[in-house]
């Protein structure tokens, strides 16, 4: 039995999973292709940061972990999608260590129980919609 040291890992918030997980090179059987698989929340810092061009503070915030950690996961998925273009690999997005992120601001934004586009977005386009 293997015991780990340090501290337990913190579950990582995430908007959703999303609606496709599987990316692969065009015209090649998905047998003869080797595979990267992508975590949950690997996508969803390469989404706050690259995607919605939040700074890495304020990510790592809505993801509900450490700057630090944060950096690692943008780092290890970086290295996963660029191993995935550069060499033909399909890129196979699934597990990790995650919990989807509950919206709190309902009440101002009106778009249900998870908030996939960020408070400011929601107030935004609340704003625009009452004009």
């Amino acid at each position: 039995m293997k015991f780990r040291k340090g501290r337990p890992k913190i579950l990582r918030l995430i908007s959703e999973e999303p609606q496709f997980k599987l990316f692969k090179p065009a015209g090649i059987p998905r047998t003869d292709l080797e595979s990267e698989i992508l975590t949950f929340e690997e996508l969803e810092s390469i989404r706050l940061v690259d995607y919605l061009n939040h700074p890495h503070e304020d990510a790592a915030d809505e993801m509900g972990i450490s700057r630090r950690v944060f950096w690692n996961i943008l780092k290890s998925a970086r290295k996963k999608v660029a191993d995935a273009l550069i060499n033909g690999k399909m890129i196979d997005i699934g597990g990790g260590y995650y919990k989807i992120r509950d919206c709190n601001h309902e009440d101002e934004c009106q778009r249900g129980k998870f908030c996939k586009y960020g408070v400011s977005n929601c107030l935004r386009i609340k704003n625009r919609d009452s004009e």
